[in-house]
């Protein structure tokens, strides 16, 4: 019985997205989408790929550095289902990130009932031209029943291209592929850049994907059926005399098994006094409680819903941002 649910859901997977979201409307700087009723979301390990929305850059010129920012909300979940946004680019630069989390339904934890996805990066013209982003829900159920969801959002572009560093490139870092065991401190992403003369100020953004466990078998065998660490994200600035520091952020999350896995949002500002033109950040993962605790790096995606073709996508990542007010 079970194997024929599946079959069937294999089998009605891409007309199940194409009913719940038609194809992007014409690009713009900037894209609204949903409230969207999702169906037919699959109970099994392949993930139902939606696109949602469609962006397309100004002009740029070579070299400059684009600011894509994005928010993928999910409730009225009717199971413990699996959400990411994820986000590709192309045209004159490519790029590809992606965050997720769990959403609950009305018998869980109601704080992650409603959840708020944020992906945001730096994507770098190769090229002059346009850069194109396309939004993608991924989903799917990790119940025993095909699923459904409602789902809305944003992705857009900053008006402007962000300064780099020094040469130019974009001050941005994103973690390795693979996993990396959170049992005592992780420092990591960590950004060492010079920026240019004549800014006050640089934002640091991070976004850091939170795992529950090191391993199923570690899981399994643990009486917790939790994983709690704290991320706190820092910003110096040295080379001259009384640089600034940023003011620290900091965070616990405590990770339930059912959620899994958090995106973690963090963002401070360091001020840039004269002479102080080297820029230090970094995220500090810390163990607190509970089951040993993952830091998503980079992983392979499949490219469509039930497609044998991957790509690769980056997860946890910052990037700084110098500006003049």
């Amino acid at each position: 019985m079970k194997l024929g649910l599946r079959s069937m859901v294999m089998a009605g997977l891409v007309l199940a997205a194409v009913m719940a979201a038609p194809g992007p409307a014409q690009a713009a700087t900037s894209q609204d989408f949903g409230p969207r009723i999702v169906t037919g979301i699959p109970n099994s390990a392949t993930q139902l790929v939606i696109p949602m929305a469609t962006i397309e850059s100004k002009q740029l010129p070579a070299g400059a550095n684009a600011y894509v920012y994005s928010e993928l909300k999910a409730q009225d979940a009717d199971g413990v289902n699996l959400i990411d946004n994820e986000i590709r680019c192309s045209g004159a630069g490519g790029s590809d990130v992606v965050l997720g989390e769990n959403v609950l339904p009305p018998t869980g934890d109601p704080a992650h009932q409603k959840i708020t996805i944020v992906n945001r990066f730096l994507v770098t013209a190769k090229q002059a031209g346009t850069i194109t982003c396309t939004l993608y829900l991924r989903t799917s159920s990790t119940g025993d029943h095909v699923a459904k969801e409602t789902v809305s959002g944003t992705v857009r572009f900053t008006p402007d291209p962000v300064p780099g560093d020094v040469t130019g490139a974009a001050i941005q870092k994103s973690l390795p592929s693979g996993n990396t065991t959170l049992s005592s401190t992780v420092v990591a992403p960590v950004i060492d850049r010079d920026i240019p003369l004549g800014f006050s100020f640089v934002d640091v953004i991070a976004d850091t994907e939170f795992h529950w466990c090191a391993s199923t078998t570690v899981c399994a065998k643990s009486p917790d059926n939790y994983s709690k660490a704290r991320f706190a994200l820092t910003a110096t600035t040295s080379g001259g005399a009384t640089c600034a520091s940023a003011p620290v952020v900091q965070t616990d999350e405590t990770v339930q098994q059912g959620v899994n896995h958090a995106a973690i949002p963090l963002y401070t500002r360091v001020a840039v006094k004269p002479g102080c033109t080297h820029l230090h950040a970094q995220v500090t993962g810390t163990y607190l409680a509970g089951n040993v605790g993952l830091v998503g790096g980079g992983v392979d995606l499949t490219d469509s819903t039930g497609s044998a073709d991957t790509h690769p996508a980056a997860m946890t990542h910052m990037f700084a941002v110098p500006r003049t007010s």
